[in-house]
């Protein structure tokens, strides 16, 4: 990575503060750009004037959301090294020149980014930016059905609550407001008065078994009538909203199986508790390969960390705090590790005991939890180094 000059580049919204300094640590220039056309033309000019090549330039970018993105395809298209940092990885990095002032600013940020690149050349190979249009674009995807599925669950808790203003007797029937069958009978009546003017042969179709209990509570509730109609229009826009997110949901997991690597889904659904949705996540968020990270051992420790499921430990002297996961990595990651190691426990007699073993030892349901997520890391791991689908071991009975 060693190189004649090094750029940090800090990039907000609107503007990006650059700093190129060179080889020795010699600053040539800070300044800030916009984050245009105009201002790649000013970086450009402002390299030049140092005499410094994008060939002979490391890059090093500070991960901003989705911000840094185009400025990492534009630096590796015109040649540049570039490296993505975690802003956590980036403060780690840092020498001791701020370390008693501890200042937070992009100026500051940018200096430590090529203190870092000076300092840490040799050791920051595996953040070297890679330009992946489809697998950026199938975590974009994943991101959006995360953002979609948030949404249909507040939107069903707040239909949940009109519906004990406007139709409380639709609950105490006790009909799932999610259902088909209560979505009609909202769409048709959706007021306990309006519902009890039907005639009872559409009361019947409508409800079917339900038809007495849902009479009843109807009957016997304090909803008032007028009340009740005045707020049914919001319970309606909910319903429709609620229906629209759904449509979007089936229309991005469709687009999401268009994009997906089909031979790693399904090596990591050979997994007992991987399904399509955390197989979707993890083979959007995974390295694509694990070429340098060492052995099987290794990689899962590095997986472990880059997952954010690695443990934090809290020590001085003979004080010893709560050990938790660190929770600093990928996030959709972690939650699918999560959810894989959960559902394998009924899908899986070795998980099982594994676990209720781990319980039966005085370990909460969380910590074994977490056990039972390494567990599963450590047979991904071997799916994807061996490039073999996984095999239940054969039980041996004496």
């Amino acid at each position: 990575m060693k190189k004649n000059h090094i750029l940090g580049m800090d990039i907000a919204q609107k503007s990006a503060v650059a700093q190129l300094d060179r080889a020795d640590g010699t600053r040539c220039w800070q300044t800030t750009l916009t984050t245009d056309q105009a201002g790649w033309q000013q970086l450009e000019k402002l390299l030049a004037a140092a005499d410094a090549r994008w060939a002979d330039t490391s890059v090093l970018l500070e991960a901003t959301g989705v911000y840094h993105l185009p400025w990492a395809e534009r630096l590796h298209s015109a040649g540049a090294e570039v490296y993505v940092l975690n802003p956590l990885l980036a403060c780690r990095l840092e020498s001791a020149a701020n370390a008693l002032r501890g200042h937070k600013t992009d100026r500051v940020d940018v200096h430590r980014l090529c203190e870092s690149g000076r300092l840490y050349a040799d050791k920051l190979a595996r953040f070297r930016y890679q330009p992946d249009a489809a697998r950026q674009g199938l975590k974009q995807l994943t991101t959006a059905r995360a953002r979609l599925r948030t949404t249909l669950t507040n939107l069903k808790k707040s239909c949940k609550s009109h519906l004990e203003l406007v139709f409380p007797a639709l609950l105490a029937a006790k009909l799932d407001p999610a259902t088909a069958r209560a979505g009609k009978i909202i769409t048709a009546a959706a007021t306990a008065g309006t519902w009890l003017a039907l005639p009872e042969t559409t009361r019947r179709k409508l409800a079917t078994n339900k038809w007495p209990e849902l009479d009843q509570a109807c009957a016997a509730t304090l909803t008032d009538e007028a009340l009740a109609q005045a707020c049914a229009p919001a319970l309606h826009a909910l319903l429709a909203a609620q229906r629209a997110v759904v449509a979007q949901l089936a229309a991005c997991d469709a687009r999401i199986a268009l994009q997906l690597p089909a031979e790693r889904v399904a090596l990591i659904q050979s997994l007992p508790g991987f399904g399509d949705r955390t197989a979707a996540v993890l083979a959007a968020y995974l390295p694509t390969s694990f070429e340098g990270w060492g052995n099987s051992k290794q990689i899962t420790a590095r997986l472990q960390a880059y997952v954010g499921m690695d443990p934090r430990l809290r020590q001085s002297g003979q004080w010893f705090g709560k050990i938790k996961i660190s929770k600093r990595g990928i996030g959709p990651a972690r939650t699918a590790m999560y959810q894989g190691a959960f559902c394998a426990i009924p899908r899986d007699p070795a998980m099982a005991t594994y676990y209720h073993a781990l319980c039966a030892r005085g370990k909460t349901h969380k910590h074994a939890m977490v056990d039972l997520m390494r567990k599963q890391l450590r047979r991904l791991v071997a799916v994807l180094v061996s490039n073999q689908p996984y095999v239940p071991r054969t039980l041996l009975v004496a």
